[in-house]
């Protein structure tokens, strides 16, 4: 039997698994930047922040951001809805990743969002949001939303205001399962965000 101690295993290059990665070069490969999304669903409601900052400056758009080096990305999605609206209550579930290369402006920039639903009082969750970080305002809006030979349009309302957006259901790429999404302009929302919206909501029609 093969003692590793003794006899550690060697690439076709002859080297150890330490001797590999002690010579690893990271920076050979360009590495995108990876954020959380969070799409949470209170009802008949949906939250919602203006984006503080470039880019889309004044867009609506979901709570989230990068993820740190010493956390997984659905550490981040809950860290980044408490930092920026203060709500906490929710439970998480992972949608597709939204990896498309000229999604954010930035810099490639994959996104990976959660559809969250509460896991406490409704009540306590509407009333428990305000903005915070870098969002200029965060709060809870009204939606209706359907779907008809694969477009989606949904409304959204807030006191006086008043929004509205399409998106359309794309096939699946070759080989996937997963729908694809695109925003019909104009569209308040920041980016690919509507897209983001239809994934969400289609994940939410299956929730019990």
């Amino acid at each position: 039997m093969n003692d590793e101690k003794q006899y550690p295993l060697r690439d076709k290059n002859g080297l150890t698994e330490k001797e590999f990665l002690a010579s690893y070069r990271a920076d050979r490969y360009e590495r995108p930047s990876v954020t959380a999304d969070v799409v949470l669903f209170v009802g008949e409601s949906v939250l919602l922040i203006r984006r503080g900052g470039h880019p889309f400056l004044g867009k609506l758009a979901f709570p989230g951001g990068f993820v740190e080096p010493n956390e997984t990305v659905f550490q981040a999605a809950k860290r980044e809805l408490q930092e920026e609206t203060g709500a906490s209550d929710v439970l998480l579930k992972q949608l597709p990743v939204f990896s498309a290369p000229d999604r954010d402006p930035r810099t490639r920039i994959i996104t990976v969002p959660f559809l969250a639903l509460p896991s406490g009082s409704p009540e306590a969750l509407l009333s428990a949001v305000s903005a915070n970080d870098d969002a200029a305002d965060a709060s809870f809006w009204t939606f209706s939303a359907r779907m008809q030979d694969d477009l989606l349009t949904v409304t959204l309302e807030r006191g006086s205001e008043k929004e509205r957006f399409a998106v359309r259901r794309l096939p699946p790429e070759r080989g996937s399962l997963d729908p694809r999404y695109a925003a019909v302009s104009p569209c308040p929302l920041a980016g690919d965000h509507a897209a983001i919206f239809a994934a969400a909501w289609e994940e939410l029609q299956k929730t019990p």
